[in-house]
């Protein structure tokens, strides 16, 4: 039989307290393990014990972790513009920033647009909490119509996101129905960068076929609300940056 093996027992440690007394740091207890060698009891040290301190964390490291990192390395900036974009439009540079802003420019001035080459009343109002938010709205009182609009700068959107915009406009088309009992309502999703359906890429085409019959260029907006116009793609263009010079400049 094993004899008990004794732990041995630590010194007895002071400390000189702040007014010179020395403060005895309190003594751990002997243990008795029965049949263990010392060995067995004692800690081992390896490499992956080392703390993590003695590898100091600098700006060379950090540099270095970066340099030798492969998704970060293979990276490269990818200056062209989306094709399907209403930016691609723009012989300006702009920022991501400055894109979403052209997009609510160009929403607004066709808002101004509207007003001024129909009698239709705008009723978009202001966006209410838990409401879906509408970007065109206006009604033709004499003849009962609701136009309704939504502006996308860019149609070329992931599958989700597409679906979840054309659904949005859909619900939004059953609310007004529920709204404006007794008169009819006329709406599109409206890709700005566009003149009509046509010139959309099939991949776009595509995505939205659910409301391919409401998916609408700019010319087609502007028919459907019975105003006597119409862009080419130089006029267009022309227009586009005559907005984004006068936001930009």
């Amino acid at each position: 039989m094993s004899e008990p093996v004794t732990m041995s027992e630590p010194s007895t440690t002071c400390i000189t307290g702040v007014d010179g007394t020395p403060v005895p740091m309190p003594e751990t207890s002997t243990t008795c393990i029965a049949g263990v060698d010392e060995a067995a009891v004692s800690p081992t040290i390896s490499a992956e014990n080392i703390a993590v301190e003695n590898c100091a964390i600098t700006e060379d490291a950090l540099l270095t972790l970066i340099h030798e990192n492969q998704y970060i390395q293979k990276c490269s900036s990818n200056k062209k513009k989306d094709v399907n974009s209403l930016s691609s439009l723009i012989t300006r540079e702009l920022s991501q920033s400055d894109c979403i802003k052209l997009g609510n420019g160009v929403e607004k001035f066709f808002i101004d647009f509207i007003m001024k080459y129909t009698s239709f009343t705008n009723i978009k109002g202001q966006n209410k909490k838990g409401e879906k938010e509408k970007d065109h709205l206006f009604c033709d009182e004499e003849r009962k119509i609701i136009y309704y609009s939504e502006l996308k700068s860019n149609l070329n959107l992931d599958t989700e996101k597409s679906k979840s915009t054309y659904f949005k406009c859909l619900g939004i088309v059953e609310d007004l129905k529920n709204e404006y009992p007794g008169y009819t309502i006329r709406w599109c999703l409206l890709g700005l960068r566009q003149l009509t359906y046509d010139d959309m890429p099939s991949i776009i085409q595509k995505k939205y076929s659910t409301v391919k019959d409401n998916l609408f260029g700019i010319n087609q907006y502007l028919t459907m609300l019975n105003i006597d116009f119409s862009f080419n793609i130089e006029t267009y263009t022309s227009l586009l940056n005559s907005i984004a010079n006068a936001m930009f400049d």
